[in-house]
């Protein structure tokens, strides 16, 4: 039960107070908080719900943050603004500054330049405290580390802490303001401005999670509520003791919430929303929870020293296992990798709070405005640092992607021509250049279209090619697998097929042409299925003279994009109802087979492995793993459907290589656009087009 301090007895008036500072099981919190994290991803697999440790750590803030402040607005009656942020930046600022310098020097020494540009773009991002901003326009899903992910990717709960901590102070001034000139409680006007804040945006939370969880994860709006619930506590407890007997049971239900949201918890839930309430409040409980049993052993002298390295251990862990991710090339870290990721990180941590948190909390500077001119120019050195190779690697690179003009010693696909294959000479360099073969993609837009999103709101003749007076017309359906053809075809319409075809596209990426939608995590999408019955309609009156589908298997819908169907059968079924029902408007299609998945990324392991293409091809039995293409298994006995397998163009007896005749044949799991221009031979013969 709670008592008010009136009626406290003496055992109760006895108990210990929330002095911050003197709290071990804080640290043993913060420890608790940083080692989820850790494990996640380290091993997301271990603990799938590890996320929730940035939780943790919101709600720890909070309630050492918010209660300071409320602490000093009731001693002077106001909060001191500048004091409040120079404790920061001396707190803060000097740590994340060198683990940021740190990972600038790191990615220009040690990864490639095609790197360069994503990672020092959130360098920047991160030194100006914006990004979870940066990451929620991205719409990044906060998963386990990949070779994709960034160095600094973790720097976005300090962005939403530091953007709330720029409210919290005001807010504060204001309720006292208001509550002197009402004569009221500055203490009560206090709770109540909190308590409005993580209302609202608790409420905001659930509202916008579904709508768009990859940014939800990330936004300010989104979280603020987590930090404020920590400030409500520590309220409290100034106001109310709890008994021993309630402290106990507080802190373990707490630590099972906590323990049970890293556990069973993963990435596909819609996170924060009302979801996240369970670690929050369990967190609460924690620290409501000082002189017991729990709060005993949260501030053993092991877990708090991981507690007072936290702050730097949450800093540098992530770049060193990203860093050794990029250079290993794979998506998670071997055994042995894990244990150089973890001992690496704890000597980092530890060294970065003897020798730079301690030094600079402690240092006064002088003055308040040395302070503030300290934090200015750890920040300028910063961007400055990360924009340099920035700039200078975005030049290079444009100058790169210039370069994909075909010539004789880049025959691509024609180098396995079975019947006269074209030479491809020796010590030739690569086109596309592996550094920019991810950006090598088909012609995507037309007169302002974005025609890899096509919309049914677009212009009649939007995303068209080719002579308008053309007889003939091809339209290319499908999803990013479909839209990759569209270049040879293109290229025939404005070359050897001008006056003769015109070419329409009405692909989307990430939708294949299918009746049934899909679902993730049980919900299904719908946007696309619905689409596609209209797009259909508009073809039927269109009447081409040929449609071309290609679609990604089904395995790799759920691996990409964690969208899956009920069975195979139900995603084949879907795919034949949209085939059969251009079969009996008697329009020809062609289904082209999907690609074989490549390996791992394949640019980035031409890159680390610089003149040995062959140690990044794929054996063409991994290259087909799983049921078989399911657009082809559906256009079985369907009249008027033919299949186009290119696969002979793609792969060996038994390697699929990841170039060909000098030309990059893979772009993430898609041909790049200079590889798919050599196919136009082989795929305009099977198309009938030639």
């Amino acid at each position: 039960m709670a008592v008010t301090s009136a009626e406290r007895p003496a055992e109760v008036r006895n108990a210990p107070r929330p002095q911050h500072a003197q709290r071990g099981d804080i640290q043993g919190l913060r420890a608790l908080a940083v080692g989820v994290v850790l494990l996640y991803h380290l091993r997301p697999s271990w603990l799938p719900g590890g996320f929730v440790g940035v939780d943790v750590f919101f709600v720890i803030s909070g309630f050492l943050i918010i209660g300071t402040l409320s602490n000093e607005l009731r001693r002077t009656g106001t909060v001191s603004l500048r004091d409040f942020y120079a404790r920061r930046i001396r707190r803060l600022l000097p740590a994340a500054t060198a683990t940021l310098l740190a990972v600038v020097a790191a990615v220009v020494i040690l990864l490639p330049e095609s790197r360069w540009p994503d990672f020092m773009r959130e360098v920047v991002g991160s030194a100006l405290n914006a990004q979870n901003w940066l990451l929620a326009v991205l719409s990044n899903d906060y998963g386990h580390a990949t070779a994709g992910a960034s160095p600094v990717q973790h720097y976005w709960s300090l962005a939403v802490e530091e953007q709330f901590y720029l409210v919290i102070p005001l807010l504060l001034i204001g309720s006292a303001a208001l509550a002197g000139r009402f004569k009221a409680s500055t203490a009560r006007y206090a709770v109540g401005a909190v308590a409005l804040v993580t209302v609202a945006s608790f409420a905001f939370s659930v509202y916008y999670t579904p709508v768009d969880h990859g940014a939800a994860y990330f936004v300010t709006p989104t979280r603020m509520w987590e930090l404020g619930i920590g400030g409500l506590t520590a309220m409290a407890l100034h106001r109310v003791t709890l008994t021993r007997a309630v402290r106990e049971v507080l802190g373990w239900l707490g630590f099972a919430a906590v323990l049970i949201a890293t556990v069973l918890y993963t990435t596909d839930l819609e996170f924060p929303g009302y979801v996240a309430a369970l670690p929050v409040l369990g967190t609460a409980a924690m620290l409501a929870c000082a002189g017991t049993s729990l709060a005993g052993l949260l501030a053993i002298r092991p877990v708090r020293y991981v507690g007072d390295i936290s702050y730097s251990l949450y800093l540098w862990h992530w770049p060193v296992i990203v860093v050794i991710l990029e250079l290993s090339g794979r998506d998670r870290l071997s055994k042995k990798e894990m244990l150089v990721a973890l001992a690496v990180s704890f000597v980092l941590a530890a060294l970065s709070k003897r020798f730079i948190e301690d030094p600079f909390r402690r240092n006064r500077f002088g003055r308040r405005r040395g302070t503030y001119l300290f934090g200015a120019i750890l920040i300028v050195v910063s961007v400055i640092a990360a924009s340099i190779p920035w700039y200078t690697a975005e030049k290079h690179l444009t100058q790169l992607a210039s370069r994909t003009a075909l010539d004789a010693d880049h025959p691509g696909a024609m180098a396995l021509d079975s019947k006269a294959p074209k030479p491809a000479p020796a010590g030739v360099p690569l086109l596309p250049d592996p550094a920019v073969a991810n950006e090598d993609g088909p012609y995507s837009r037309d007169d302002g279209a974005d025609c890899n999103v096509y919309g049914l709101d677009y212009a009649a003749n939007a995303c068209s090619w080719g002579d308008t007076a053309s007889p003939k017309t091809v339209v290319v359906l499908g999803d990013s697998h479909a839209a990759q053809y569209t270049t040879p075809l293109i290229d025939f319409a404005r070359g050897a097929g001008k006056g003769n075809w015109k070419v329409r596209a009405m692909t989307r990426n990430g939708c294949p042409f299918n009746a049934v939608a899909p679902q993730e995590a049980g919900t299904p999408i719908t946007f696309c299925s619905d689409q596609n019955r209209v797009v259909l309609d508009r073809v039927k009156a269109l009447k081409p003279n040929l449609v071309v589908l290609s679609g990604m298997s089904r395995e790799s819908y759920l691996s990409d994009l964690k969208w899956t169907w009920k069975s195979r059968e139900e995603m084949v079924s879907g795919y034949r109802e949209m085939l059969t029902a251009f079969s009996a408007a008697g329009i020809p299609v062609a289904v082209i087979k999907d690609l074989p998945r490549p390996n791992g990324q394949v640019p980035r392991c031409l890159e680390r492995n610089a003149g040995d293409p062959a140690a990044c091809g794929t054996p063409r039995a991994e290259a087909f793993q799983g049921e078989g293409d399911p657009l082809v298994a559906a256009s079985e006995g369907v009249s008027g459907v033919k299949v186009v397998d290119l696969t002979p163009w793609y792969c060996r007896a038994d390697i699929c290589p990841a170039t060909v005749g000098n030309v990059v044949v893979y772009r993430n799991n898609h041909v790049t656009n200079t590889y798919a221009r050599t196919l136009a031979t082989p795929l305009l013969t099977e198309l009938g087009m030639i």
